[in-house]
């Protein structure tokens, strides 16, 4: 055996390199890095200064409670923190850092200069992380970190960096995650010779929307919804992108745990998962979200960057987020509903004119090509109006569909079929449901739920409290509490499994319809309806007369 090939423990400088790998990242990681110091040592105020897109200098300047003299030197060796004492706090973080790992990383790969004062003391302190001295210097309270030259030392990793506008655009990023999850924080970015980015300290709700207006853009804030969720000491609150606001990529994701900036896989299946019903495949939703939980009831400790977490109950999570959104996606859209007659008329009969016009002209134009793609009988859409009626253009002329009342009869069919065969498929509510009755409804249910079980609605009861925790898949957008209320008030405690079933069927919600992408694949699945007067209409010529008095003499 050589004796290279000897175990032998690391040079200092070698193991804090390494120890950046994982850390550091690009210029934007220790603009994060530093930041999150500053938020812990209780800043209200932080002014950045970057130079080259933060290769040649990032500065960040707070007023924090500073660091005392004698811990400088401290505070650029390996694992020491001033956030951790024992053990036991290792299942309460609530600090943003604790590893004690950011400044030795960052100093290893840098030119460093660490300056401090703290409240209590004469002047500051500034200590070179090259030299290793102290200098007295005059400072406000608080503490400034200058960092220059990033991987002057490593230049296989400066080379994997990217232009200076790319590299900016990260930390602008970073930045805006940062001021999104600290409002009570001000911040002073100057980015570049020309470029800044101020944001005041945002305590009221009206200053916190103007900050999400900043950094969202104030199209999103219009579009959005507030939203607030309790469930067992966890809260969800923040801004949800209406259905509407669907976007082409993922540039306005911004989740919080306890203020700390999380990319999570169990949170972005949830989000996802809760707008599928809504928006159209391809696009993404919009949101600002912050979810509150005792801190030992996840793991922060899984990641360097600490951008990932482990939920105790990874479920419960996954189920509160998914049923906070879907609701309120579902409440805004029946708030909203087709009873305007005003906004009907601004926002869809107007826009129907002019696309009845230019399809005319079209089809005058290509008279040899098929109306449609794929030979519906009920043509080609033209418009979509109120969420809920469908304009299409077929081979006889123009229809009126009623698609909300087709696709709710199909659903119907299905489950009937569905009823028929034993194939219906559940549900699992991950929030389970919680109702209080009468004892008389109690009653009725508990004689009925084996054969509610078996129509695909799942329940336990307890005392006076029903706790639903399955429904019928078809049954996505119901109201349960109110789908319970019907259950036990219109039923009895004899009524049969037919009885039972006509009424479940009967409940079945209707949907709202967000685009035409979403109307002309539920046009193609109606193809299987026999048609009803009750949602298809023709729209000849006698049908439009009939919609308008004649003018009478002498008007």
């Amino acid at each position: 055996m050589t004796i290279n090939s000897r175990i032998h423990p690391l040079p200092l400088h070698l193991a804090n390199q390494i120890a950046a790998g994982e850390v550091i990242e690009r210029p934007a990681s220790v603009v994060k890095e530093l930041i999150e110091n500053s938020l812990d040592a209780g800043a209200t105020e932080i002014v950045v200064h970057i130079e080259g897109a933060g290769s040649q200098s990032i500065q960040i300047r707070d007023n924090g409670r500073g660091i005392h003299p004698d811990d400088l030197t401290l505070a650029l060796s390996r694992h020491a923190t001033s956030k951790l004492n024992s053990t036991e706090q290792l299942s309460h973080i609530s600090s943003l850092g604790f590893r004690g790992e950011a400044l030795p990383s960052i100093a290893s790969i840098s030119r460093l200069t660490l300056s401090s004062k703290q409240a209590q003391n004469e002047h500051a302190w500034q200590l070179s992380a090259s030299s290793n001295e102290l200098t007295p210097i005059t400072h406000p309270q608080g503490t400034t970190i200058e960092v220059r030259e990033l991987f002057f030392n490593v230049p296989a990793r400066r080379r994997f960096l990217k232009g200076d506008k790319t590299e900016l655009n990260h930390i602008v990023t970073t930045l805006q995650r940062l001021a999104l999850s600290q409002f009570s924080i001000g911040f002073q970015c100057q980015l570049s010779a020309s470029s800044t980015l101020k944001l005041p300290r945002a305590i009221t709700p009206k200053q916190q929307q103007e900050r999400i207006a900043k950094i969202c853009g104030k199209t999103f804030l219009k579009h959005s919804l507030y939203i607030e969720q309790d469930y067992d000491a966890i809260k969800l609150v923040g801004w949800l992108a209406k259905a509407e606001g669907h976007r082409p990529q993922t540039d306005i994701y911004y989740f919080f745990i306890n203020g700390r900036v999380i990319r999570d896989r169990v949170i972005n299946h949830a989000i996802r998962q809760a707008y599928s019903d809504f928006i159209p495949s391809g696009r993404y939703p919009a949101f600002v979200l912050y979810l509150t939980m005792p801190f030992d009831r996840l793991d922060i400790n899984v990641h360097p960057t600490k951008h990932e977490v482990r939920f105790r109950d990874a479920r419960l999570i996954h189920g509160l987020i998914n049923k906070a959104i879907h609701d309120a996606l579902s409440t805004e859209i029946q708030q909203t509903g087709v009873n305007d007659l005003s906004a009907l008329i601004k926002e869809n009969i107007t826009p129907l004119e002019n696309q009845v016009f230019e399809t005319s002209i079209s089809n005058n134009q290509t008279s040899q090509n098929p109306i449609t793609k794929k030979s519906n009988p009920f043509g080609t859409i033209l418009t979509l109006l109120s969420q809920k009626y469908l304009l299409t253009q077929a081979n006889h002329g123009y229809l009126l569909i009623d698609l909300q009342s087709a696709e709710q009869q199909l659903r119907q069919v299905q489950y009937e079929c569905a009823i028929a065969t034993q194939t219906i498929n559940s549900r699992p509510i991950l929030v389970p449901i919680k109702i209080n009755l009468s004892l008389q409804s109690i009653n009725v249910l508990s004689c009925i739920q084996t054969k509610l079980s078996d129509l695909g609605l799942g329940f336990t009861i307890e005392a006076q409290k029903v706790i639903v925790n399955t429904i019928p898949s078809l049954f996505y957008q119901i109201d349960i509490r109110q789908l319970i209320d019907t259950l036990s008030s219109q039923l009895t405690v004899k009524a049969t499994k037919v009885e039972v079933a006509a009424l479940m069927k009967k409940q079945l919600p209707l949907i709202v319809i967000q685009s035409k992408e979403q109307a002309e694949v539920l046009l193609n699945q109606i193809i299987a309806l026999p048609v009803s007067s009750s949602w298809h209409c023709k729209l000849d010529s006698n049908t439009l007369k009939s919609l308008f008095k004649p003018p009478e003499l002498g008007e």
